[in-house]
């Protein structure tokens, strides 16, 4: 309170009174909330227009470092206006179950909690459905790369042709679609019979996990799935989910020749001798180094 009793940060403004047909105003004193490009950027924007840093309590606040390393930026946030996965994420860059995006706020980041100032800083990543998935601010989005790309070191290179060339047609993979017989006839039963490829595209790149049992020759184990579609002559789109084992495989030909074509020499009944740990081996040792 000032020497005139008016109470600082205190201003006046003209309110209609509602459901006055006359149009009868009120004087009115609120409450003026300082402009967050004033505070101290490491504060959480979105924290500043919720509840004003002066009638924080100081110790309830704390700093939180990206991925729990000193070097990397940081915030200072009360920790009672996160939700628990926003703080984890922060810390951790594990992703969390994809957000049912109906009813959100435009402006908010949905894996670190704070708003943003400008849609410009609001960026998305899509399961196969479009209603589900992730929507993250500029700050967030290298962090959210990183951990797609835990998943998708493999086939990562598909991944960066996407990014170089999105607003072009995008880079097509192999992928199988079914077991034939000698006189091309799809054959469901026997897992030697040869795949026939065709072209596919990454309809998302957030991965599920899934228990891989369509193989006799392996014990059943947890793998990670992306969906992938495919376009017919008549522009209608079939898609499924399929492993990231099997595309890189199906794809590993390609990487020393552009003319590949692996219904030539099926790769996936080449491999399918071989043990998990073998295979995942493979994949570690070609897997492009993250950019």
């Amino acid at each position: 309170m000032n020497q005139n009793g008016d109470i600082e940060g205190m201003s006046y403004a003209l309110y209609q009174m509602p459901g006055d047909a006359e149009g009868t105003y009120a004087v009115i004193r609120v409450l003026n909330v300082p402009n967050t490009n004033e505070r101290n950027e490491t504060v959480s924007s979105a924290r500043i227009q919720d509840t004003p840093l002066h009638l924080c309590d100081p110790t309830k606040l704390i700093t939180q470092h990206r991925l729990r390393d000193n070097s990397l930026p940081f915030r200072t946030i009360d920790p009672r206006l996160y939700n628990q996965s926003e703080i984890d994420w922060y810390e951790t860059g594990v992703l969390p179950p994809p957000l049912y995006m109906c009813f959100i706020h435009a402006l908010k980041c949905y894996l670190c909690g704070d708003i943003q100032e400008s849609s410009d800083d609001i960026h998305g990543e899509m399961t196969e459905n479009f209603k589900e998935g992730y929507r993250f601010c500029t700050k967030c989005a290298p962090y959210v790369r990183q951990a797609l790309y835990k998943t998708l070191a493999p086939i990562w290179r598909f991944r960066l042709e996407f990014e170089r060339h999105v607003h072009r047609e995008r880079s097509p993979m192999w992928v199988h679609r079914t077991r034939r017989d000698e006189s091309g006839k799809t054959d469901r039963t026997n897992s030697g019979r040869p795949f026939r490829y065709t072209r596919w595209f990454v309809s998302s790149w957030i991965s599920c996990k899934s228990m891989n049992r369509h193989d006799p020759n392996v014990e059943p184990f947890e793998e990670d799935l992306i969906c992938v579609e495919e376009w017919n002559v008549t522009g209608d789109a079939m898609s499924k989910l399929v492993s990231v084992m099997d595309v890189f495989f199906a794809n590993r030909g390609a990487l020393r020749d552009l003319n590949y074509d692996p219904n030539v020499d099926d790769p996936l009944n080449q491999v399918r001798h071989l043990t998990i740990d073998e295979k995942r081996e493979i994949m570690r040792q070609e897997s492009p180094p993250f950019e």
